[in-house]
């Protein structure tokens, strides 16, 4: 228990680091994100308003007023590009996707239509542009779509304020292709100063599971070989934080899905996180050039499930946002993945690939968990022999220690062999933990009956509203049994008998895919120890 609540713990808190709040740019004086947008009636040019320059990479004591361009009016249009992964909808406005649908995967918690990650009425990919003259929010600005050489495969939007201020965003997107290609262009005049630019998915990934609570959501960003991470919780706390470095990639993930930016090769070295209106966290890729310099930055975007093949394909380390354990046994867990897959490929159901893959892992082990099970019930045999000999010896602990060696020779034990077989154990335990914990494959995978979806607990009824979960109860069971095969002294009898009911009360939530290995190791330890048990007492009993 101590094992798994310390894994669960370390592995969401290790790495984060904690820094004073900071104010975010691109705010008014309300502290809300301006909504710039253009009237008909409106004058098509305006000239920006003079306030504070802004601090390069971060907010000022007195912030910079989001304004809008002033651009020519023009009709809202859409534009789709579509891939074997995605469909994604453009449009005009902002130049923002505005829809980016995932036909592979159900949306659990809405009727199974499938995954939009853009939430709705919102929209994804936004941009802010500031000067020590103003700051142009380009969310709701009317772009012009520029036809490009093949419509079906690449889009690209220009928006051009009256000052000279341009804008353009081009998205490519072919057939089989797995990410979006980004292309940022941004032109300020000489005299309006040092450029600075931040962009970003800047949305929550929507909820699209059943029993999983929006608030567990992250802003994620590699940072150099660091894994950057911040959920709702501590970014209302802490605030706004700078990231300073290579940053390798940048996104918002919730457990299944992430949308996040890969920039060229040590291209960006600042991002922030920032809350959201609703106190979500994002992330903004952040900027600077220097004064007439036009702004060029290519990018792809990775918009999609968290599948661990797809991420290492894509590479720039995406895999690391697979949640497959610490790094020393993220290869192990990969090797577990397979085998998982690899069995679902023959036999198509998760369910019976877990039991599978449980019974296999303790044949693999079967030698080293043979010698640990015989030296423990040896040991609970020799226990009265044991007890005499420490009353004999209680005054004279050199002679009590060589008449315990010669009693351990005699029955070839040793009373220490039987601890370094378990320890071997321990990574293939978390590794496969984690996979069963974390990997998309179980997302709406069904078993039998009424289980439907291992990556969440089994519902059996519910009872005045509270979710009745057998397969923890049948898990309880096991584990009661697999101790009424364990030697155990006296003493440790009552302790015996509590740790089911803490583990019980501790696991009663999880995925029944991870309960379901846990009851199937249960077992399996049950009839090994039984048999153990079994031949040793034949041998004591034929005197051997």
């Amino acid at each position: 228990m101590a094992v798994l609540i310390g894994d669960q713990f370390l592995m969401s808190r290790w790495g984060r680091n904690r820094h004073p709040a900071q104010p975010t740019t691109g705010q008014d004086s309300t502290g809300m994100a301006g909504s710039p947008g253009v009237a008909p009636s409106q004058s098509s040019t305006q000239t920006p308003t003079s306030t504070t320059p802004a601090k390069p990479g971060g907010g000022t004591a007195a912030l910079v007023a989001t304004s809008g361009p002033r651009v020519h009016a023009a009709p809202i249009v859409e534009r789709q590009l579509t891939s074997g992964l995605a469909n994604a909808t453009f449009t005009s406005k902002g130049a923002t996707i505005s829809e980016w649908i995932l036909p592979k995967y159900p949306d659990l918690a809405h009727g199974k239509v499938p995954v939009n990650l853009v939430p709705p009425g919102q929209r994804a990919l936004q941009l802010i542009v500031t000067t020590p003259y103003f700051t142009y929010d380009f969310t709701d600005v009317p772009f012009r779509v520029v036809p490009p050489a093949a419509m079906d495969t690449s889009i690209t939007f220009v928006a051009e304020d009256s000052s000279g201020v341009r804008v353009s965003k081009t998205y490519r997107m072919g057939p089989n292709s797995v990410a979006l290609d980004l292309e940022l262009r941004i032109t300020v005049p000489v005299q309006y100063g040092p450029i600075q630019y931040r962009w970003g998915w800047a949305q929550a990934l929507p909820v699209t599971d059943t029993m999983l609570n929006p608030r567990l959501n992250q802003a994620v960003a590699l940072v150099g070989d660091k894994l950057e991470v911040v959920d709702a919780v501590h970014i209302q706390k802490d605030g706004a934080r700078a990231l300073k470095g290579n940053i390798r990639w940048a996104g918002d993930r919730s457990k299944y899905f992430v949308a996040a930016i890969v920039p060229d090769s040590a291209t960006v070295e600042d991002a922030q996180f920032t809350k959201l209106e609703d106190g979500q966290p994002t992330v903004w890729l952040l900027g600077a050039a220097p004064p007439g310099t036009e702004v060029v930055r290519h990018a792809r975007l990775y918009a999609g499930p968290i599948h661990y093949n797809t991420l290492v394909a894509l590479g720039a380390e995406l895999d690391r946002l697979a949640n497959l354990g610490w790094r020393w046994i993220t290869g192990l867990s990969a090797l577990l993945l397979w085998c998982l897959n690899f069995i679902h490929k023959h036999i198509p159901n998760y369910g019976i690939a877990i039991i599978l893959i449980s019974l296999a892992t303790k044949l693999v082990f079967y030698p080293l968990t043979q010698s640990s099970l015989r030296s423990m019930k040896v040991m609970h045999h020799l226990q009265p022999q044991v007890k005499s000999i420490q009353d004999k010896y209680k005054n004279d602990p050199a002679k009590m220690n060589q008449a315990m060696m010669a009693l351990y020779k005699e029955y070839k034990v040793n009373p220490v062999s039987g601890c370094l077989p378990m320890l071997l154990q321990i990574p293939v335990f978390f590794a496969l933990y984690n996979v069963l914990l974390n990997s998309i494959e179980l997302r709406g995978a069904g078993f039998m009956a009424y289980v439907q979806d291992l990556s969440t607990p089994d519902v059996l009824m519910r009872v005045a509203g509270f979710p009745v979960h057998l397969f923890p109860v049948i898990m309880t069971g096991s584990t009661y049994l697999m101790q009424s095969q364990t030697p155990v002294a006296p003493q440790q009898k009552t302790m015996m008998m509590l740790m089911p009911v803490m583990m019980l009360v501790f696991m009663y939530s999880f995925p029944s895919g991870v309960i379901l290995y846990w009851t199937m190791n249960n077992v399996l330890s049950a009839i090994q120890q039984y048999l153990v048990n079994a031949a040793e007492d034949r041998k004591m009993a034929a005197g051997g």
